[in-house]
């Protein structure tokens, strides 16, 4: 070997050899297999008929045999088909690669960019979740620090929905429920009163109910912030007829009233208050044209559902350039909870994060991250809620997926 050639081939394997005893976990952990495990926590609350997505907490885990990322697929509408998708995709695209900080974009840009139905969308979205939930935990850094040297804010309000607590619906349950969101110290709330709206019968007349759980609410309490989601039970043109009625509670958003259109930039235009749209969707095309075309102020991608996190921060990202707000829905369990909190890490076009009020305090997603109605930015490695941590606190017990 010419001895020029020799130097410099030393001394690169030098350098090499420096390398891996300085990163000794990093580089360990790149050459072992991951493997996929999923956990089922049952949440009480979660099955009442009049709830659009029921379901327990579904919660998967990828491990390199030390360290476990988590991803949350709760509310699929079909538990058993996501797991069965969660592991044929695992299979086809993450089992045999070697996991690195640029995997899951070339992932999210690649074989997960589409999804042909919800149970997909939500599988791919938990992997995504999960994969970089693993990644953050190899390099010692929160999630959010994957995507912004230092936090956008280090807390964000938040508001508590309390339809999933309801165990019966009538005026002084809301009531209720609400002081009870209340005292956990938040001054937002999201109520669903309109379930008695249903076709083929006459929106109009059956909004009335409705109306008597908003008139209750808001006599008991004038002060608070009040978001009411009607879940798309509404025509455009039942809503346009209603919009005055809405404006009469001062609502800090007006939430799905009714299917996503074209017509809801008229119907905002009339409303004299905030729209908020896009629990549901997946990828970013529908949150550009919801913004771009001033249907909605406020899009609400959901980590679940919208493709994962670093879906959820190119959303949060493309309405920080369009001028839109961003609070993402959570209807969800802790791991679901903690991808919206690190999104607002991220963005500051993220301006609140939904938790749902469980009927089990100790239940509550998202507790130990608040204080005084706002939202703690995690600064610990991965979400800040380890697959040993979750188990402790929910009972949840991890095995191979065998649906």
């Amino acid at each position: 070997m010419n001895p020029n050639t020799r130097r410099r081939f030393l001394h690169r394997s030098a350098l090499a050899f420096t390398a891996l005893a300085l990163h000794p976990v990093s580089r360990a952990a790149a050459a072992r297999s991951l493997t996929l495990s999923a956990a089922t926590i049952p949440d009480p609350d979660g099955h009442h008929p009049a709830l659009r997505l029921q379901g327990d907490w579904l919660v998967i885990a990828i491990s390199d045999g030390r360290y476990s990322g988590l991803g949350e697929i709760s509310h699929s509408l079909d538990d058993a088909a996501c797991l069965r998708r969660v592991r044929e995709l695992f299979t086809a695209h993450i089992a045999a690669r070697q996991l690195s900080r640029e995997f899951p974009a070339e992932l999210a840009n690649g074989a997960f960019a589409t999804a042909p139905d919800f149970v997909t969308a939500t599988a791919i979205s938990g992997l995504d979740q999960a994969l970089h939930d693993l990644v953050a935990q190899r390099e010692g850094v929160p999630v959010w620090q994957l995507f912004a040297p230092k936090p956008a804010q280090d807390s964000v309000p938040c508001y508590l929905s309390t339809n999933r607590a309801l165990r019966s619906r009538e005026p002084v349950d809301f009531v209720r429920a609400t002081a009870a969101a209340l005292a956990l110290g938040v001054a937002a709330v999201k109520i669903t009163p309109f379930k008695a709206v249903e076709p083929p019968g006459d929106p109009l007349v059956q909004a009335e109910a409705g109306f008597t759980v908003l008139d209750a609410v808001r006599a008991a309490h004038p002060l608070i912030s009040l978001r009411v989601d009607c879940h798309e039970r509404f025509t455009p043109e039942a809503t346009a007829t209603l919009l005055p009625r809405f404006a009469r509670y001062n609502l800090t958003w007006l939430e799905e009233p009714c299917p996503p259109g074209p017509v809801l930039a008229e119907l905002r235009a009339k409303a004299g208050m905030p729209f908020a749209i896009g629990e549901l969707f997946f990828g970013e095309t529908r949150f550009r044209e919801l913004i771009e075309q001033r249907r909605a102020d406020v899009i609400m991608p959901d980590p679940k559902h919208v493709g994962g996190f670093g879906p959820l921060v190119r959303v949060c990202r493309l309405a920080e350039k369009l001028g839109g707000q961003v609070s993402p829905h959570n209807p969800s369990g802790p791991i679901a909870t903690c991808a919206a909190v690190h999104a607002a890490a991220v963005s500051r076009a993220v301006n609140s994060v939904e938790l749902i009020l469980t009927s089990d305090p100790t239940r509550q997603p998202g507790r130990e991250l608040l204080t005084d109605g706002r939202l703690l930015i995690p600064r610990t490695a991965g979400w800040g809620l380890s697959q040993a941590q979750l188990s402790a606190q929910t009972g949840a017990r991890f095995g191979p997926i065998k649906v």
